[in-house]
């Protein structure tokens, strides 16, 4: 293969082995040298004008960087976005999911196309690579049309942990608000149903259970519901039943196994106890390993807890 220069070479590595003709032009190639590499299969065409060096892999980051250079105003959105920013709960496509505006004519093939009329400079990064991604709360508001409720909560709580804040999210909401928006109807069900003050879930495991108990007739569960211990502090157990000062705290082995975790969490079970609450906990290594025999064990815990109350 003719050689690049060595300011193109080190573009081209950095951009997953992508490059343009007009950078090979710039580069000093002649159209007869880029035609012989595309021959030869050392070059290797994707998209009108955009070429991959055959020695860099076919990656779902090169395909991403390839539409970019294709076309300047597209965005990687949805769960390509996703996919880049590594978030949990969204599955991992292999082809990239490009936003356009509607009064443009994109890259028509290797690409799932996706028009919106609301694209702002605020909207998207531009990563050193070349990819420009969706930030990540329009990544998170474009998964919406392609997840469940139930995925799509437990993305949001990821997301508030991870990138954003609750006023963040309810703004790309507003901004976004538009009848017959895929995915707006979603949004607007998932974020009504959490309240302003509540911190975000941990993981996506945690709603996994509380849905489960809510499913097998445990109504009237408050996540991180809010109780003043008598030394004065304020804790927020993962769900609660406040009627019978019921509380569930799930633990993640991970972080939750050391010594001073325990002796922490003991210490605030025996708090609880002190003002009449009782706290159940479960690990999540149980959970993954017998779900459903914990979420029963669960129920039959809440049903005990208001036989004993009566009585």
């Amino acid at each position: 293969m003719a050689q690049l220069s060595s300011r193109l070479a080190a573009l081209v590595a950095e951009r997953h082995g992508i490059v343009t003709l007009d950078q090979l032009a710039a580069d000093g190639w002649s159209s007869h040298a880029i035609r012989y590499q595309l021959a030869t299969g050392s070059l290797v065409r994707v998209h009108h004008g955009v070429l991959r060096v055959a020695t860099s892999p076919d990656t779902f980051e090169a395909r991403c960087a390839a539409a970019c250079a294709a076309d300047p105003a597209v965005v990687i959105t949805g769960a390509a976005a996703a996919r880049l920013w590594e978030f949990r709960h969204v599955f991992r496509p292999d082809e990239p999911i490009v936003l356009i505006e509607h009064d443009r004519t994109p890259i028509t093939h290797g690409v799932l196309l996706r028009r919106t009329n609301v694209l702002d400079s605020t909207d998207w990064v531009d990563r050193p690579d070349g990819i420009r991604v969706a930030s990540p709360v329009r990544a998170w508001f474009d998964c919406a049309r392609d997840l469940d409720d139930e995925r799509f909560e437990r993305l949001t709580e990821w997301v508030l942990d991870h990138h954003a804040s609750v006023p963040t999210v309810w703004a790309m909401a507003r901004r976004m608000s538009a009848r017959g928006r895929p995915g707006m109807a979603r949004v607007n069900r998932v974020l009504s149903q959490r309240e302003p003050w509540q911190k975000p879930a941990g993981s996506g495991l945690e709603l996994r259970v509380l849905k489960a108990l809510e499913a097998r007739g445990v109504t009237g569960i408050v996540r991180q519901h809010p109780i003043r211990l008598r030394n004065g502090i304020v804790i927020h157990p993962d769900g609660a039943l406040p009627d019978i000062r019921w509380a569930l705290e799930i633990d993640h082995v991970m972080w939750h196994g050391g010594r001073l975790d325990a002796q922490h969490d003991k210490g605030r079970d025996r708090q609880l106890r002190r003002i009449h609450w009782q706290v159940d906990r479960v690990t999540d290594q149980e959970i993954r390993e017998r779900f459903e025999a914990v979420i029963a064990e669960l129920v039959e815990l809440v049903d005990l807890r208001r036989r004993t109350l009566a009585a």
